[in-house]
């Protein structure tokens, strides 16, 4: 027999923590700030159109920064068979290129690593499921009012030379 902690430079099983659990549930209704991590085009599953396949990687929901680090995934239907699939996937691309300020993007490298708002909600058929509502621009947000949050501080005027500080931080 071959001893493998040898391999492992001393392996220590206590310094190590299991690998804490997959959160692949829901996220809860609301806004959130993303970026995009990738984008890609892809043929769909039935060969009848082609569209862009689009991972988000949540930076914080909008009022706590909660749920950092989750993924979202969208699928938008660039070019179909079908007339009514075509439009709606090309208006939705459209929106989210309106949201990151390329309207005019052709590439997806173009898209990579924008950072925009996205609302969240759940699929009709499946309650179990999100998906995006709506892509909205950082610039001009305001966050919705929610009814558990405390009253807002006055707001304080910064300095001129103050760095700006991004919302999800």
């Amino acid at each position: 027999m071959s001893d493998i902690s040898q391999l492992m430079g001393g392996f220590n099983a206590e310094e190590y923590q299991e690998k804490p659990e997959f959160d692949n549930s829901p996220l809860p209704e609301g806004d959130y700030y993303v970026e995009i991590e990738n984008a890609e085009i892809k043929e769909t599953a039935n060969k009848k159109g082609t569209g862009c396949n689009m991972k988000l990687a949540v930076l914080g929901d909008v009022h706590d920064n909660g749920h950092k680090g989750r993924k979202m995934f969208n699928w938008f239907t660039l070019q179909h068979e079908n007339d009514m699939a075509q439009s709606i996937g090309q208006r939705e691309f459209h929106a989210l290129r309106l949201a990151i300020g390329k309207p005019t993007a052709t590439d997806t490298d173009e898209l990579i690593g924008q950072n925009l708002v996205i609302r969240v909600g759940f699929e009709k058929k499946d309650p179990t499921r999100n998906y995006i509502k709506r892509f909205m621009a950082l610039e001009g947000y305001e966050k919705p009012d929610k009814t558990e949050a405390k009253a807002p501080a006055p707001a304080a005027s910064a300095p001129s030379s103050a760095v700006k500080k991004n919302p999800w931080d």
